[in-house]
C-alpha cells in the first residue's frame, strides 16, 4: 500500500502553454510508484483553466475545494481548432462531492471558475492497451493540446505564430464560460 499526503506531494513543474493562469500541480501517483495509473492534485488560482486538450485515455476528475467547470465541445466538421467553429459546446459544474469522468478523445478543459481558486484530483491510465494477433501491446498514453494540435496544423512550431493561435483558442473558451457561470447557480 502507498499512502499520500496531497498537500506535501511533489511539486510538479507546468507548461505555461497548457494552462490559461496559475495553477500548482502535485505528482500524487506516477511510474516512479505505480505500474498502471497517474494521479495529480491540480489547484487552479483565481479562475485559471486548462487550455483545450485531449487524453488516449479516460480521465476522472474528483474536485476537492472550491467551484470548478469542465467543458467538453467537438469541432464542426470539415474544420479545425484554429477556425474556432465548435458546436456542442457543454459545461459542467465541478463540486465537491462530485465525480466526473471525461471519455478518451473528447477535447475539454477544467479548472476553476472565474475569480476563484479550485483544486481537484485527476486520475488517468499511464498505458493504452491494444492487440497485434495474440499479443498484448502497451503504448504509453498521451495528453494531445492545444500547443500541439496547432504546431501540427500549422506545420510549424513557429513561437509566436502558435501562441497567437493558442490565445485565440483560449479568449473562445472564456468568451464561453463566463455567461455559462453567470447564468448557473453554484449553491
Amino acid at each position: 500500500m502507498i499512502r499520500k499526503i496531497l498537500y506535501n506531494s511533489q511539486i510538479r513543474e507546468t507548461n505555461p502553454l497548457y494552462f490559461d493562469g496559475q495553477v500548482i500541480m502535485r505528482e500524487i501517483f506516477n511510474s516512479d510508484n505505480s505500474n498502471d495509473l497517474e494521479a495529480y492534485f491540480v489547484e487552479f488560482i483565481g479562475g485559471s483553466l486548462t487550455t483545450v486538450h485531449y487524453h488516449e485515455s479516460e480521465q476522472i476528475l474528483i474536485p476537492i475545494s472550491g467551484n470548478g467547470v469542465v467543458g467538453e465541445f467537438t469541432l464542426k466538421p470539415s474544420t479545425t481548432l484554429i477556425d474556432l467553429c465548435w458546436e456542442n459546446i457543454k459545461f459542467q459544474p465541478l463540486k465537491v462531492g462530485e465525480i466526473v469522468l471525461i471519455e478518451p478523445q473528447i477535447l475539454h478543459i477544467h479548472g476553476a471558475i472565474p475569480g476563484q481558486t479550485f483544486s481537484h484530483i485527476a486520475i488517468r491510465k499511464m498505458f493504452n492497451q491494444k492487440y497485434e494477433g495474440n499479443r498484448v501491446v502497451l503504448t504509453r498514453s498521451q495528453t494531445i493540446w492545444a500547443v500541439d494540435l496547432i504546431q501540427k496544423l500549422l506545420g510549424t512550431n513557429g513561437h509566436s505564430i502558435v501562441i497567437d493561435h493558442l490565445r485565440k483558442v483560449s479568449e473562445k473558451i472564456n468568451e464561453n464560460v463566463v455567461p455559462w457561470v453567470q447564468s448557473y447557480s453554484f449553491d
